[in-house]
């Protein structure tokens, strides 16, 4: 198989490699994109989980730790005590204390000069604290030079400190300290000394090394002053704390990470302890205003980028090969035998009755055409020899005209398109013994028939080699592009290429869908169709005609659709039909056409196209007939009954084979379970909770919630983002409804994994939604307080919607898990 630089071929198929290249490189470069994109999102997404839910626990424990040191310096602020007094409240505080935070490990009092127990010149100080699984009390000596000591009594405010190891108490260990305020005598408050919890953060570096972190990452906490607080041992190799900072790269420059003028959370490019370059996403514990940081090796994060551009690009390359031997061999295939032809044809049109005609095997329209090329070839040289008169020219055009007609199907069973969603009839009657007019249809699978009529410039033997030739190509490119416009395209190309006689065809074309009436179609310079409709209108189909065939080898055709309803005939036609002329030299013309069509009723297509030739027959009478005549007349029946999928099975007559059978049938059913999955795919599960409204039952929601969604396996960020909306909006029934009773029922669709919430309360009228959302550009200390919590909900739930029902407020929130 050589290759012709100028063939039909080869510049098809490097026009369409061309094409898959340009579409190629787009691919590529958009799932490049969108990969890095994607890992980036994950990347976020995972940092965000892993945040959320170990962020939640340790600022859970630190408010706790917190709301003790509060409670225990309101009630010192109140009264006066003695020593004793004193020592009895630090064990009792102590032990409340680690009930509730089992991490507490001390509670510490130191009072001003003069404002403790002892002698008005005294100092004071002492503490509670756990150790060997009991609470001893403890004096403690100097602390007015201790950080924590002077930075809350000259503050004034209660504050986290900076985590260190205590002088009694010998760990790591947060401090929170209070300021203990005091009346004196004139009714003044008055700084009387300062409260000390200390926490044990030993837990830390076991939950930051519990902690799985994809892609070889890890966790670490650090401190507001940046100082590392808890990380894994593998990062540590000797370091002290203060040794291990996080940097943040900038540029070509790194500086140390300053989260007080960053946001809440976020990602940055940088190191830990001097190490490699990595992702890391940081979120704020807002509780002590320490920082939560997820760290990725930059180099792990970069080489999962790279694999999956890698797999892209292998995965293009093998289609592209693939793709390029496919439209190679489909080229070839049409175009060398069509070009054999066509040397073949010039060879005859010069005279040349001895050419030989290339024997092409198989049974598509290619080889038949060739066949039915040589049979003519034959005829005509037998005749031609035994006759040398007119008489004998005419015989052999008699018999041309007969080849011609045989090219063409007579009947639907001829093709084998034959069926009940539709009733088709072809008629045509040449002005001279071959013409240029021709019609077509075939189907291109069971559910499309496709149906054409054109018509050749000029008469003869000519016009019916060209009309052939157009035929054939158009067949057999719609049969192999299922498409009518790329057809159109690759026959005009083919036919106007080597265009010697500067010859042209015009042709409409159509493919119709079988099941439901839609015709995508296609015209070349030819007539519109005309419609008669079941309700017996008419009318011509908007058709916008194109160049005809052969004139441009780059005309490109533009597709156009039409919709039969049931019972509509399609009537296509030649202008033999609307021009036939009468001795007056009047055309019958289009309203003539219309006018028959609509006469016609219910007659099938075979008598339509009768009746219109009856027609024309009496507007000419005795005038001839110039042109060919050309009709094809197409009812669309449609279809009452739904499509039915066929599958085949063959097996040998055997005992061995007897269960084969049944197996391939309960292979097919078995999937079809009909109403009933479709009944159980729109199921909901219903599940109902009535709590008091008390701050204390939102956990028992959750709970209630956690329950039910578990089973369903949905995403751990789903039930983080659900459990924060029924922390907000089960706080904003408590705070501002006025509620005594709130019902939550929760919805589930399995199917779907959807879950769906609504809040019933009896409360007063109140929509959340309608409050405008805060405006979240601005630093935390210029927004507005409230609304953040509901504008949270409306970001991460699928829907919000309220609605007064009554006496109750409803809220309903949905979730795809």
């Amino acid at each position: 198989m050589g290759f012709n630089f100028r063939g039909l071929a080869f510049k098809q198929s490097m026009m369409i490699l061309a094409a898959i290249t340009v579409v190629f490189g787009l691919i590529f470069g958009i799932m490049s994109y969108k990969t890095q994109d994607m890992l980036n999102k994950m990347t976020v997404e995972n940092g965000e989980e892993t945040s959320r839910a170990n962020v939640n626990y340790i600022d859970k424990l630190f408010n706790a730790g917190k709301l003790v040191g509060d409670d225990v310096a309101t009630t010192l602020g109140k009264r006066k005590m003695t020593k004793a007094e004193l020592d009895t409240f630090l064990l009792q505080s102590l032990t409340n204390a680690r009930n509730l935070v089992p991490q507490i490990v001390a509670v510490v009092l130191a009072y001003e000069p003069g404002m403790g127990p002892e002698t008005p010149k005294g100092e004071f100080m002492r503490l509670a604290r756990y150790v060997d699984n009991e609470i001893k009390l403890i004096t403690g000596g100097h602390y007015d030079d201790k950080e924590w000591y002077y930075s809350t009594r000259d503050g004034k405010t209660s504050r986290w400190q900076e985590p260190f190891i205590g002088e009694f108490v010998p760990e790591p260990i947060a401090v929170y300290t209070v300021p203990i305020f005091q009346k004196n005598k004139n009714g003044e408050e008055v700084l009387a000394g300062v409260l000390a919890i200390d926490m044990s953060i030993d837990f830390l570096k076991d939950e930051i090394s519990s902690i799985p972190v994809s892609n070889s990452g890890y966790a670490i906490i650090t401190s507001a002053k940046n100082v590392a607080v808890a990380y894994p041992k593998s990062i540590a190799q000797g370091k002290r704390n203060r040794e291990i900072v996080v940097k943040e790269i900038r540029g070509n420059s790194q500086v140390d990470f300053d989260r007080q003028t960053q946001d809440s959370s976020g990602l940055f490019l940088g190191t830990v302890a001097g190490g490699e370059e990595s992702a890391i996403y940081y979120t704020t514990i807002k509780a002590n205003n320490w920082t939560f940081m997820v760290v990725w090796p930059i180099e792990k994060y970069l080489k999962d980028q790279s694999s999956m551009r890698k797999l892209f690009l292998v995965l293009a390359i093998g289609g592209y090969i693939i793709i390029l031997i496919i439209i190679l061999l489909i080229s070839f295939r049409v175009a060398k035998p069509l070009k054999e032809l066509a040397i073949a044809a010039r060879k005859l049109g010069r005279g040349n009755f001895n050419v030989t005609i290339p024997q092409i095997t198989g049974r598509d329209e290619i080889s038949e055409f060739a066949g039915a090329f040589s049979n003519m070839l034959t005829e005509l040289k037998d005749h031609i020899e035994r006759q040398k008169d007119m008489k004998r020219i005419e015989r052999e055009l008699d018999l041309a005209r007969n080849i011609q007609l045989s090219m063409l199907p007579g009947s639907e069973h001829d093709e084998n398109s034959d069926d009940d969603r539709h009733e088709l009839a072809p008629f045509l009657l040449p002005a001279k013994e071959v013409g240029g007019d021709f019609y077509d249809f075939f189907k291109i699978d069971n559910d499309h028939l496709c149906v054409v009529i054109g018509d050749v410039s000029g008469k003869g033997v000519a016009a019916a080699l060209f009309m052939m030739v157009a035929r054939i190509i158009l067949r057999t490119t719609t049969k192999n592009l299922k498409s009518i416009v790329d057809a159109f395209n690759r026959t005009n190309f083919a036919l106007a290429k080597r265009n010697k006689l500067n010859m042209f065809v015009t042709v409409w074309a159509g493919i119709i869908d079988l099941r439901t009436g839609h015709i995508d179609f296609a015209s070349a310079g030819h007539n519109p169709p005309a419609v008669r409709h079941s309700d017996g209108s008419v009318e011509f189909i908007k058709s916008k005609a194109g160049l005809v065939m052969a004139a441009m080898e780059e005309t490109i055709y533009k597709p156009q659709t039409y919709n039969l309803k049931k019972g509509d005939t399609l009537f296509l036609y030649t202008d033999g039909v609307t021009e036939a002329t009468n001795s007056n030299n009047v055309l019958f013309g289009d309203n003539r056409l219309l006018a028959t069509l609509k006469m016609g009723g219910e007659r099938s297509t075979a008598d339509t196209c009768t009746l219109v030739k009856k027609e024309i027959d009496n507007f000419v009478q005795d005038a001839p007939q110039f042109d060919d005549i050309t009709m094809l007349a197409i009812k669309f029946n449609g279809i009452d009954e739904p499509v039915w999928e066929r599958y085949e099975k063959t097996i040998d007559v055997a005992d061995d084979n007897k269960g084969e059978l049944k197996s391939f049938v309960e292979g097919i059913l078995t999937p079809m379970d009909g109403a009933k999955k479709v009944q159980m795919q729109d199921a909901w599960d219903r599940y109902e909770k009535i709590v008091d409204v008390i701050p204390e039952n939102q956990d028992i929601l959750t709970a209630f919630v956690e329950g039910i969604l578990a089973p369903m396996e949905g995403s751990l960020k789903s039930q983080m983002q659900i459990n924060i909306a029924i922390d907000e909006i089960y706080s904003n029934i408590v705070k501002f409804s006025g509620a005594t009773k709130v019902t939550l029922i929760v919805e589930v669709r399995k199917a779907t994994l959807t879950a769906r919430l609504t809040f019933i309360d009896n409360g007063k009228p109140y929509d959340p939604i309608k409050q405008a959302d805060p405006d979240v550009t601005l630093p935390a200390e210029e927004r507005e307080i409230g609304g953040l919590g509901i504008f949270i909900v409306k970001k991460t739930m699928d829907s919000v919607c309220y609605r007064r029902n009554g006496e109750n407020n409803e809220l309903a929130i949905t979730k795809t898990l």
